[in-house]
């Protein structure tokens, strides 16, 4: 999903929601939806610098009650408007059942008829969806990412694993200290060119060791990693020092 390329209808509502990154982060962040679809929304907010395919945990309050519900999606595009950061955000969430959940409890709060969410926009334009991400708005620069906030105790870190060491892979997960090691926790998205990231955010002063899992059989490590250690079964593994 690209701006203005949404394949089903979309509807101009504000709805407050909250919302951080998935990775690492505690604090919440304040903004509204500008339009929605059953793909995704529009978001808005001040002081928050979305970082592309950035995964974010979305709590989205339901006009008329007290209640909210819970989605997750990813950045797919981004830009400044004045002081207001707007983004674009694409659901994806493992149970899709819930996403299911979760989009009609929003139509029906806010009076958009269900059959309505489900409509094809008739301006859709056909392409290829997430698999194909353009290169063009991801800095030329090898090796991580780090941008730091203010106050310097977090880090926003994006993580790239190359097309050469990503072979005819189809999936990839990074696995580390930061999520545990835990192997199901963290898919990367792969680029266009074959290249595979993520973006984390993490505490600094601190160093993560970490490794690819690809295909969920084969352990790789990031040729341009700050530095290695052994893992706590004494394989070699990355290091990322923030």
């Amino acid at each position: 999903m690209t701006e203005n390329k949404r394949k089903f209808k979309r509807f101009e509502i504000p709805l407050s929601l909250k919302f951080r990154p998935t990775y690492g982060a505690t604090e919440y962040f304040t903004g509204a939806t500008t339009n929605l679809s059953i793909e995704g929304f529009g978001l808005e907010a001040d002081d928050f610098s979305f970082i592309m395919y950035e995964h974010l945990e979305l709590i989205v309050d339901l006009p008329g009650t007290e209640n909210s519900v819970s989605l997750f999606g990813d950045v797919v595009w981004k830009r400044q408007a004045g002081k207001k950061c707007l983004a674009g955000i694409e659901f994806r969430m493992k149970d899709k059942s819930m996403q299911k959940a979760a989009i009609e409890k929003i139509s029906y709060s806010s009076n958009i008829p269900l059959a309505s969410m489900y409509s094809y926009d008739p301006y859709y334009m056909i392409h290829e969806k997430a698999k194909k991400i353009s290169l063009s708005e991801l800095p030329d620069k090898l090796g991580f990412i780090k941008q730091y906030y203010e106050g310097g105790s977090r880090c926003k870190v994006t993580f790239r694993l190359l097309r050469e060491t990503a072979g005819d892979a189809r999936n990839v997960a990074i696995v580390g200290d930061f999520n545990n090691w835990d192997t199901s926790e963290s898919e990367m998205i792969r680029l266009e060119n074959g290249d595979f990231i993520i973006t984390m955010d993490l505490d600094t002063k601190r160093e993560y060791r970490f490794r690819y899992l690809l295909d969920g059989i084969r352990w790789k490590n990031d040729w341009y990693a700050d530095k290695y250690a052994k893992d706590d079964s004494g394989s070699k593994a990355s290091v990322v020092v923030v």
